[in-house]
């Protein structure tokens, strides 16, 4: 199972398609039993995958956060020693500036990531309708859902670095 989970193309091909293909089942197995058919709206689920990649890097980064201090607080220890184990300590010393250098752009990509959400979210709203109950195929549902997609993949992309 570990081989499978870490496997770049469950990371990058099974995860974001199964999120997208969940997030549309979810959509059309909760519909009023009345309205039980399904309707191409059912497959605009591009916003709410954006919305996941937003939140799921926002994890990554208190992850690499509690990371950090752990990282400082073995870089602490090492030091607080006599004598002093060099080696270990640049081991650790560059273990966190390596995490510090992620977190330090994690701010960036995670305001442009709901810069993004929210500029989708407009491109839906003003161009994406083709009356007041359809989406437009192409701009309100394949556009979002390509976009969120790709979100979903960026963010795996950054947990692997």
């Amino acid at each position: 199972m570990t081989e499978y989970l870490t496997n770049p193309v469950f990371k990058f091909a099974v995860l974001p398609i199964g999120t997208a293909v969940l997030g549309i089942g979810l959509k059309f197995f909760t519909r009023n039993d009345r309205y039980a058919q399904f309707r191409k709206e059912d497959l605009a689920v591009g916003l709410d995958l954006t919305l996941t990649a937003c939140l799921m890097f926002v994890v990554l980064t208190t992850d690499r956060a509690a990371t950090l201090i752990q990282a400082n607080k073995r870089l602490a220890d090492v030091l607080a020693q006599n004598p002093i184990d060099g080696t270990l300590a640049g081991k650790l010393q560059a273990e966190a500036q390596a995490v510090s250098s992620q977190i330090a752009t994690s701010g960036w990509i995670i305001a442009i990531l709901f810069l993004g959400l929210g500029a989708m979210s407009a491109v839906v709203r003003r161009w994406g309708w083709q009356s007041e109950t359809e989406l437009k195929p192409v701009v309100g549902i394949a556009v979002p859902l390509l976009y969120g997609i790709l979100a979903v993949i960026g963010v795996m992309a950054s947990a692997v670095r």
